[in-house]
């Protein structure tokens, strides 16, 4: 198995807008062949910044490759930055990250 992970950094009292907008999207990835599940994680802190964790379950590193290089993956980037999309000024700084599945134990 295989994760793609983003980590996203947003002011305090955003975290919500970027939980929504993770599930508002992602209906062509869940259609995808190796897709298996994603699940977004929000750090519990009591003041500053807020921090959520995206992460997208994959049955291989190939299964995702297939996904970004997919007609409809480019097309949804194409479209959001032609809408001029820029990064909303709430998030701080934002990284991606692939981790592989090397043991699960219970």
């Amino acid at each position: 198995m295989f994760y793609q992970i983003r980590r996203i950094v947003v002011k305090e009292g955003f975290s919500d807008q970027v939980v929504e907008s993770f599930a508002n999207r992602g209906g062509l990835m869940a259609q995808q062949p190796g897709y298996l599940e994603k699940q977004v994680l929000v750090k519990k802190v009591r003041r500053g910044e807020e921090e959520v964790m995206v992460m997208v379950q994959w049955e291989s590193e190939e299964d995702w490759k297939n996904w970004e290089k997919s007609p409809e993956h480019i097309a949804g980037h194409k479209a959001k930055r032609g809408a001029g999309s820029e990064k909303p000024e709430y998030i701080i700084e934002s990284s991606h990250d692939l981790y592989y599945v090397k043991g699960k134990f219970n």
